[in-house]
């Protein structure tokens, strides 16, 4: 059940507030839920890259495409969706920067703020993305509002960045999406995985003009695995960096290897 969003008051948000910050790691919980949002345009809930028990909210498209680049960017190590801001903070850059907070129309009380993605990196740099469609930035009122989470994120050093559509629905975008339900190997499967990489590997070095389905094929019956085994694998491989392509064109399996310009990346081959 999605939040009572008329009559929301101070008191109301607080415990809202409160209730999201409780929660970090795998037990994170956004501020908005995909059920909260009453609008016509794609929202969908996924799986978390890292933790697999938890569900990550994205409340468009835009961020679903965000998500994936994160996701598959290795030096993310942890990820927050729908990051809320304390509210006494806004008010503040608000006012100091002379813009007006958002507020809710029907109370006047203002609106927690939220960050689309707020990530961690592996050298313990915070980022924090804004996704927006590229239209939206050409409005005085939606860049007032993302002034306020630039200050925020300046005062507390954090990296801000605005990210527009047309960044993002892309061919790579479309690509991730098809990889990520591929992103993860079952511990009992990684021999299995390896024995089959080398005999794809070994494939791809001598027929590099056949389809990839061909090479998929005859590196499953050296492997002793279904097609479809190897297929996982193979977009595995692809989203760990193992073997790579020209991201600009569809992962088509019906191209030869030579026209995706595929290749094994053997700096990651300590997997």
């Amino acid at each position: 059940m999605g939040k009572r969003m008329k009559g929301v008051t101070f008191t109301r948000q607080k415990r809202w507030y409160d209730e999201h910050k409780k929660y970090v790691g795998s037990e994170y919980k956004p501020f908005w839920f995909v059920e909260d949002i009453q609008s016509s345009g794609i929202k969908v809930k996924v799986a978390h890259f890292k933790h697999i028990y938890r569900v990550v909210h994205l409340l468009s498209i835009n961020e679903l495409f965000m998500y994936l680049l994160l996701a598959w960017d290795q030096d993310v190590v942890e990820l927050y969706e729908q990051w809320a801001l304390p509210l006494d903070v806004t008010v503040n850059i608000a006012k100091d920067e002379n813009i007006e907070h958002p507020i809710y129309r029907d109370t006047g009380v203002p609106m927690i703020q939220t960050i689309d993605f707020y990530c961690i990196r592996s050298d313990g740099e915070k980022c924090a993305y804004a996704v927006k469609e590229k239209s939206a930035l050409d409005k005085k009122r939606e860049n007032e509002k993302l002034k306020i989470q630039e200050e925020y994120c300046l005062k507390n050093g954090i990296y801000f960045e605005k990210v527009t559509s047309d960044e993002l629905k892309t061919v790579k975008c479309k690509n991730l999406e098809r990889l990520y339900r591929h992103s993860k190997l079952d511990p009992w499967l990684v021999d299995v995985f390896k024995i089959w990489l080398s005999n794809f590997v070994g494939e791809l070095s001598e027929n590099q003009f056949d389809r990839v389905a061909h090479t998929l094929h005859t590196s499953s019956m050296q492997t002793g695995i279904p097609y479809q085994t190897a297929a996982s694998f193979f977009y595995f491989a692809i989203w760990k960096g193992l073997l790579d392509f020209d991201w600009n064109l569809p992962l088509v399996l019906e191209m030869a290897a030579s026209d995706l310009k595929l290749f094994p990346n053997y700096e990651y081959f300590s997997f």
